[in-house]
């Protein structure tokens, strides 16, 4: 199991890509996105789409990929942690 496959909001990260890919500026970028109500700074354009292509770099075991989802859940119903970032 691939990591990307569980990765919120990955149809804007696709997008992002997309952009990407027709080599137009991160600047352009982070502007579309900021548009669409998600506010990002070029910096921001560039690491994502750094990050997101290491995701796919190496597959790792089911098992591990139910225990970080797991995780995650847990810290969000636990009341006493702070609040997360939002989505």
């Amino acid at each position: 199991m691939y990591l990307k496959e569980h990765i919120v909001r990955v149809e804007n990260i696709k997008t992002m890509k997309a952009l990407d890919a027709a080599n137009i500026d991160h600047k352009v970028i982070a502007l579309f996105m900021s548009c669409e109500g998600i506010p990002m700074k070029p910096s921001e354009v560039s690491a994502i789409l750094n990050s997101y292509d290491s995701l796919g770099s190496r597959k790792i075991l089911q098992k591990k990929v139910h225990a970080l989802l797991n995780a995650k859940h847990d810290g969000l119903e636990d009341e006493s942690l702070p609040c997360p970032a939002a989505y």
